[in-house]
């Protein structure tokens, strides 16, 4: 096996990530039952060891990896929850404006824990601060995270614990620490580049060069997400790639001079990383550069897929929950599958397509061969990022292929002119210049996002794909890869994985007709249920403007669902725009009870009182209940779910309650209930007559 390192570093992060989601006595079980298998067909079969030895390796040091990580950085740190402490901290580059007006989320570091010096970062919802990079104290307490699509992420930027502002805050100045000077030398190279700038462009290309999303337009960064192209926003592999281009040429590494040359383009490079905030995807794409540059310092061929081996080994080894970063894992997905495009394109160029005998034939192949090569290459790292896209809950675009091609070219000419206008900022003399490229800049950023926006707003741009169930015919489509790359037919795989994905397709929509989502969006304790049924949606709304922004995301990534009917809940409503086709206001309401039909098999009953409002959806016969204030009821309140506010009735016999908040009232009232705790976005799925499926909660939470 020519590339033990790579099969080695790939495998070690599998085995980490397969470690932060199962229990390590799992994670030990299965590692040594695979190592007990290997090892047993090396001794039958000598020519598997390059093969499987690589692996085994791996399988066993990713296991020990995890257990020191946890015992050594996670269990010290969450052993303080429940703690409450005087500290110092440094708010973070993540700092942004919190939910609660005036106030600041961000994670902090903390140097000081009741006086005593410390090393750890804890997330922060809301204190009073006011910038990245200001040191404070305060008295805060401790808990552990909460277990929702946030929380791997966290742990792999270190981080193991919430911080609960109480009192004292007391400024303390600001840090001068090299990654604080750097952030603000950004902040300032932001500033320079938008000066100039429209707004939307402006935050655009902030974002692509700088990393900075600060004055990102919501409604650019919607087109960019939905178009499937929202990776060019975020300095990533791709962005480090371009710029790495930027500084190599074709050169004979026995020229004079070429070898500080390359220690100039790694200098300029650790500076760019180091300068964006050293980002998950460009270190990977950094690193992999670097270790190119050293193949070339010591005129050594370089090899992307054993340089990949290796930096995922590094940031493995340095913490054990950096594979669940999602920038590390759509990395290494896109990375590849351009890997594997650039195998068919070199197998193609051998096997399929004969040398012309002419030049102008040959011309012709040569640029068939580029054209086709982009598109695989193109398809397939889309391909490849989508089983991690599905994983993480996030939307799939069906538009992603032909936005890439459309746009992605146009980003290096965008970071070029960027870079220009920064550097001519320097010097004042050259204000006609910096106008000159800034104008020409924002007609190009226009164009780009004309663009995306474009793709964004046909028909298949959303698509709507249920997790498990593409997870799994992705699955079986790799595995039909392997048996066609095995047998020698990858000719024939085509029209096989077509003919596998219309059948699944087809399946799907049969297997999907007539299934109810019920989804509670919104903010804790107060959330909305959002009832969807064969591309419609039912919305029974409390809360606010955040609330309504919930329940819009929801349904743009349920596929861009209309709202067939929005039942308003609250007591004392204030004006909000809703688009719905039907609204009901029962705050306008008599008092009284009456029925609502809407879907196919869903119907509504309504309550009205002056203390509160009830809405109970019935499906089939299974019944499922939400409540905003306080409704009183002389009989039990008999429902097979209940959906939880902040508090629960005081007449209720449910089979099941769903809270998405702790500080939940009256959850003793619920006497016999089976309790279930989301902290994101619970959902519960019925398919009539088959199944009642509950997803993203936790049986019996602790309060």
């Amino acid at each position: 096996m020519a590339r033990k390192l790579a099969a080695f570093g790939l495998a070690f992060a599998l085995t980490e990530l397969s470690a932060a989601y199962q229990p390590l006595s799992v994670v030990w079980l299965t590692a040594a039952i695979f190592v007990a298998l290997g090892a047993a067909a090396c001794i039958r079969w000598e020519k598997s060891r390059m093969v499987v030895i690589p692996l085994l390796a791996a399988m066993g040091l990713g296991p020990v990896c995890s257990t020191l990580y946890q015992w050594l950085a996670v269990r010290p740190a969450v052993e303080l929850s429940g703690r409450t402490a005087q500290i110092v901290a440094t708010v973070q580059t993540d700092a942004q404006t919190s939910y609660r007006e005036g106030m600041l989320s961000a994670t902090l570091h903390i140097t000081e824990l009741d006086g005593e010096p410390a090393d750890l970062y804890a997330y922060c919802g809301a204190f009073p601060g006011a910038e990245a990079g200001e040191i404070f104290s305060a008295r805060v307490s401790f808990e552990e995270l909460e277990a929702d699509r946030y929380r791997l992420n966290r742990y792999a930027d270190g981080t193991f614990l919430n911080a609960e502002y109480l009192e004292g805050y007391s400024y303390r100045g600001e840090s001068e620490s090299l990654e604080f000077r750097l952030y603000r030398l950004r902040m300032e190279l932001s500033r320079r580049l938008r000066f100039y700038l429209p707004k939307a462009a402006a935050g655009l290309e902030a974002a692509m060069l700088l990393g900075d999303k600060t004055h990102l337009e919501e409604r650019v960064e919607d087109s960019f997400r939905i178009a499937g192209v929202s990776h060019l926003l975020a300095v990533s592999g791709l962005h480090v790639s371009l710029l790495c281009g930027l500084l190599v040429s074709e050169w004979d590494v026995r020229r004079r001079f070429s070898r500080p040359r390359i220690l100039l383009q790694a200098g300029l490079l650790v500076f760019y990383m180091a300068l964006i905030g050293f980002p998950v995807s460009a270190v990977r794409a950094g690193c992999v550069f670097l270790i190119t540059l050293l193949g070339r310092f010591l005129i050594q061929p370089p090899d992307t897929l054993t340089s990949m081996g290796l930096v995922a080994l590094v940031l493995g080894m340095q913490n054990a929950y950096a594979p669940c970063d999602l920038g590390f894992q759509l990395s290494f997905g896109a990375v590849l599958g351009v890997q594997a495009a650039s195998s068919i394109s070199r197998w193609e160029d051998r096997s399929l397509f004969p040398r012309a005998e002419t030049g102008r034939g040959e011309w012709l192949r040569s640029l068939g061969l580029q054209a086709l090569g982009t598109l695989q290459c193109t398809i397939l790292a889309t391909m490849a990022t989508l089983p991690v896209l599905l994983a993480h809950n996030m939307t799939a675009s069906g538009v992603s292929v032909l936005t890439n091609l459309l746009a992605v070219w146009m980003l290096r000419p965008a970071l070029i002119l960027g870079i220009l206008v920064v550097i001519l900022s320097v010097l004042p003399i050259l204000l006609p210049c910096v106008k000159a490229f800034s104008l020409l800049l924002a007609l190009w950023l226009n164009a780009m996002y004309a663009i995306v926006e474009w793709c964004a707003a046909l028909p298949a741009a959303r698509l709507a794909l249920p997790e498990k169930y593409a997870l799994f015919v992705l699955a079986v489509l790799g595995i039909l890869a392997i048996l066609f790359w095995k047998l020698r037919r990858m000719v024939w795989y085509l029209p096989a994985a077509l003919l596998c994905a219309g059948a699944a397709i087809a399946l799907g929509i049969r297997l999907e007709y007539g299934v109810v989502r019920i989804a509670v969006v919104g903010t804790a304790g107060n959330g909305c249920i959002v009832l969807t049924q064969n591309g419609q949606a039912v919305v029974l709304f409390r809360g606010g403007d955040s609330n309504l922004r919930a329940v819009e995301e929801y349904l743009a990534d349920a596929g861009g669902l209309p709202q067939t009917l929005l039942v308003d809940l609250r007591q004392t409503p204030r004006e909000i725009l809703f688009d719905a086709a039907q609204i009901v206001e029962m705050d306008t309401m008599e008092e009284k009870t009456w029925t609502v039909e809407s879907l196919d098999d869903l119907t509504l009953i309504l309550r009205h009182e002056s203390g509160g409002n009830l809405a109970v959806a019935e499906i089939n016969g299974y019944t499922v209940g939400i409540q905003s204030g306080k409704v009183s009821m002389e009989t039990p309140l008999i429902l097979d779910t209940y959906f939880a506010g902040a508090s629960c009735p005081d007449n209720l016999d449910a089979g099941t309650v769903v809270y998405t908040s702790r500080a939940v009232s009256g959850l003793d009232k619920a006497d016999g209930a089976r309790l279930l705790y989301g902290p994101d976005i619970p959902e519960l799925t019925i398919r009539p007559g088959t199944s009642v499926v509950f997803d993203g909660v936790t049986e019996n939470a602790v309060q």
